[in-house]
């Protein structure tokens, strides 16, 4: 339980860690967002719109479970054709982008779909980056990513990351054993596909493990030097969320109410930190993440 008062005694605006932006600079958010239970099935004029041919970026896992099934079967009920990158395995690296991007120039694909945890939209948003340039990955290290990316849907299948709201992109270079942090708004999805059923089959380890990084994601931005009113809302309404239905979901892996409250929960702590930025849990995590993997 959350004790009373505790949030007014944190609103003590630590020094955020990593980039961000303010209000100033506008608030940044997905193009649009299809959430709730049948939210892919809606998704399918969405995707005639971004192109004809899409790279699924995803790992085997979901064709295992049947998840890429549900999404190929939406883009061929609405004429769109497409290819599969199931490559991505664990944390995304400077290898598995260069493996979709070929992937993505070899078969003549169009727009991007990224379908699972962090992972394969973090490099979708890589490959994105990487289809209009010569440059390697590492090269965006510390700067804006910029350029004019093809069409890019996020459809997450874990409730933690918000990687689908986000303007970031993690990758780890393989070379130096770091975490690159690669940011630009050009990364932010174009299209959201938020629908709680493609979470029931994550175990409860990964629902807690996940559902507390989203929770870690919101009170960061809250405490944020960077934190703005509409922040804050998004930030709040996330801990309330996750306080209540993250150890229901644990409990009761099927329980859709739970399911549904927490990709909601996810991703506007997503919106959050994307706006507001993040603090000194995650500029650690990084440095150790690229290290241990």
């Amino acid at each position: 339980r959350i004790p009373a008062g505790f949030f007014t005694k944190i609103k003590c605006r630590l020094p955020a860690a990593e980039i961000g932006v303010d209000m100033a600079n506008g608030f940044i958010m997905p193009g649009k967002i299809i959430s709730g239970s049948g939210a892919l099935d809606q998704a399918g004029e969405q995707f005639r719109k971004m192109g004809s041919r899409a790279l699924i970026v995803t790992d085997q896992m979901m064709r295992k479970l049947g998840t890429l099934d549900k999404v190929t079967a939406v883009l061929e009920k609405n004429g769109v054709s497409y290819s599969v990158f199931d490559g991505v395995s664990g944390e995304p690296t400077d290898v598995m982008v260069n493996e979709g991007l070929q992937a993505y120039k070899k078969d003549g694909c169009d727009f991007l779909i990224a379908l699972g945890g962090g992972s394969p939209i973090d490099s979708m948003k890589a490959v994105a980056a990487l289809s209009v340039t010569d440059q390697e990955i590492s090269d965006f290290f510390g700067k804006e990513i910029e350029g004019n990316l093809p069409p890019m849907a996020a459809i997450p299948t874990t409730a933690g990351t918000g990687s689908e709201a986000t303007r970031f992109t993690i990758i780890t270079d393989t070379k130096k054993d770091v975490k690159m942090l690669l940011r630009g708004d050009v990364l932010m999805p174009d299209l959201a596909i938020v629908d709680p059923q493609f979470t029931i089959t994550a175990p409860p380890k990964t629902t807690a493990a996940t559902g507390l990084d989203a929770l870690t994601h919101a009170v960061e931005a809250y405490v944020s030097t960077n934190a703005n009113p509409l922040t804050d809302a998004a930030a709040l309404m996330a801990i309330k969320m996750i306080s209540q239905y993250l150890p229901k979901a644990v409990a009761n892996g099927v329980y859709m109410k739970a399911r549904d409250k927490m990709a909601y929960a996810q991703y506007l702590a997503g919106v959050a930190f994307n706006n507001a930025s993040l603090g000194y849990v995650h500029a650690m995590a990084h440095q150790l993440g690229g290290y241990y993997n």
